[in-house]
């Protein structure tokens, strides 16, 4: 799983996915063009009943532009064996609501990032970790949904959040595992932007998303698979070993 698993094979999840959306488009174009954010994007509008339009936004400004460089290359520093991650085509934009970050599984590869995700070079590391984490796994569900056909939308993640259905909440699991292994890192090089009280308050926000997906009958095989491999992981994780 991306940004949980050291080995986790980004190329061959590029090249299903880039299958998948070929058969979609019905189309013979070289693979890399299905894995550019517009074509993705555009595809899914065309295919997906209700399929969302983009939030209020406008283009980067030159210095988020340049914090941005900067949190990618802090981040490749600092997780090498995830710097691929970091390489995806992915479009960025400027957020104009409240909200701090923003992606959509069926908005492919576009990413929406607010005013306060611009605060400091932390919060902006963390949230790149977090919304890559959704476009990722969002891309395996591509392929196999992680959840069952017509599941309810009744879950509630641990913020407090409702209306959410088994795959949002197994997202909001990985987002939260991804952004423990980038505190936990961070603690243990002893960097003194280090937040071991985030890392305190992301490992229960994770413990709490898997045990909402654990109890839940609507997962998919997939889902489930998942799902067990994140049991494994906890069991591996406690605060204080997270904490370095």
């Amino acid at each position: 799983m991306p940004f949980v698993n050291p080995h986790f094979n980004s190329t061959k999840l590029l090249t299903l996915v880039a299958v998948v959306r070929r058969n979609i488009a019905g189309s013979e174009l070289p693979l890399a063009t299905y894995l550019q954010p517009d074509f993705a994007t555009a595809l899914y509008h065309q295919h997906v009943e209700g399929a969302p339009e983009f939030p209020p936004h406008q283009a980067l400004g030159n210095a988020e532009q340049f914090m941005l460089a900067e949190a990618r290359s802090n981040l490749k520093a600092l997780l090498p064996h995830w710097s691929k991650l970091f390489d995806l085509p992915v479009n960025i934009y400027k957020l104009l609501t409240h909200q701090v970050s923003l992606t959509n599984p069926v908005l492919p590869q576009q990413m929406f990032l607010g005013e306060d995700a611009f605060t400091s070079i932390t919060d902006l590391e963390e949230l790149l970790v977090h919304e890559l984490s959704h476009i990722w796994c969002s891309m395996i569900a591509e392929i196999y949904d992680f959840q069952l056909k017509d599941s309810a939308n009744d879950y509630v993640l641990p913020s407090g959040t409702g209306g959410k259905n088994p795959r949002g909440v197994l997202l909001a699991c990985l987002f939260a595992v991804s952004a423990v292994n980038y505190h936990q890192r961070l603690v243990a090089s002893g960097s003194e932007r280090a937040r071991p009280e985030r890392l305190d308050f992301l490992h229960q926000y994770f413990l709490q998303s898997l045990a909402t997906l654990q109890a839940s009958a609507e997962l998919s095989e997939i889902g489930k698979l998942i799902t067990s491999r994140l049991d494994t992981f906890s069991s591996e994780l406690t605060t204080d070993n997270a904490q370095g």
